[in-house]
This record gives structure tokens, C-alpha cells and sequence, in this order.
């Protein structure tokens, strides 16, 4: 059997000394360790209230049908900037930002699930080609 190592952990350790009225420790000294309660408690009633987050077949047909315009209108600006379609971590923050404007405008907060997801990245591809025929509509008209 191997021998154990034994290490002497408190080799080199330093301390500092510090006054009782110094800085931020001013308090410390006198009381030990305090907590913010206004911060750590950011509950306060009628100010802020919790909010639940709703599953894809919970929602009422009106949110879901504003998560897809909110996505529809994200895609098509998109689209207009870059000429890509979206994909990756750029389709997920689309997601979350299409989440949050309908929370700000219907006051449901919809969970990012799979049926949410699958729904949100239909509409993608739709959208570029129906902006696509409508290029290409405009492109026949001026020949």
C-alpha cells in the first residue's frame, strides 16, 4: 500500500488586521455578517406579483396566434437585413423575444416547450418564401 502524503495546508497563510471602523467593514466588525432584506426579498405586494408560466395547450387561441405574428414579423425583418434564414441560437432568441412581447401585450407568459417550439419554427420557412414570391411578383411586374 502506498504511503499517504501528509500536506501542511497553513504553510504561508497571512493575516490582515483590520480597524473597527474601516470602510465596509465598519458593520461587520460590530454585527457579523448582514443581509439586505429590500434586495433579497423582491416581492414587495402591489408591486410585483408571480408569474405563471403557461404550457402550449393552455394558452388561449389569441396568444397563440400573437406568439405567430410576433415570430412572423421577427423572421421578415430579419430576412430583409441579412437575406439568411435564421437558424441556431438566432431562431432562439426570436423565440424568447416572440414570448416576451405577447407576455407585455396579452399578459400570458408562454413556456418555451417543444409543441411551442415546433409551432414557432413552422412558421419560418412560409414566411421567406411568401416575402420570396412577393419579390419575385414585383420583379415580373417592372420587366
Amino acid at each position: 500500500m502506498a504511503k499517504k502524503k501528509h500536506h501542511n495546508n497553513n504553510q504561508g497563510v497571512a493575516y490582515v488586521e483590520v480597524e473597527k471602523d474601516f470602510g465596509m467593514w465598519k458593520n461587520y466588525m460590530q454585527y457579523g455578517l448582514q443581509y439586505d432584506t429590500v434586495n433579497d426579498c423582491p416581492l414587495i405586494p402591489g408591486e410585483t406579483r408571480i408569474v405563471e408560466q403557461l404550457s402550449f395547450k393552455k394558452l388561449s387561441a389569441d396568444t397563440k396566434e400573437l406568439l405567430r405574428t410576433a415570430m412572423v414579423d421577427l423572421v421578415l425583418n430579419y430576412w430583409q437585413k441579412e437575406r439568411l434564414i435564421p437558424e441556431g441560437s438566432t431562431v432562439k432568441e426570436f423565440r424568447n423575444v416572440a414570448i416576451k412581447e405577447v407576455y407585455y401585450i396579452s399578459g400570458q407568459y408562454a413556456k418555451d416547450s417543444d409543441e411551442l417550439k415546433h409551432m414557432l419554427n413552422e412558421c419560418i420557412i412560409p414566411t421567406i418564401n411568401k416575402e420570396l414570391r412577393k419579390e419575385k411578383s414585383t420583379v415580373q411586374i417592372e420587366k
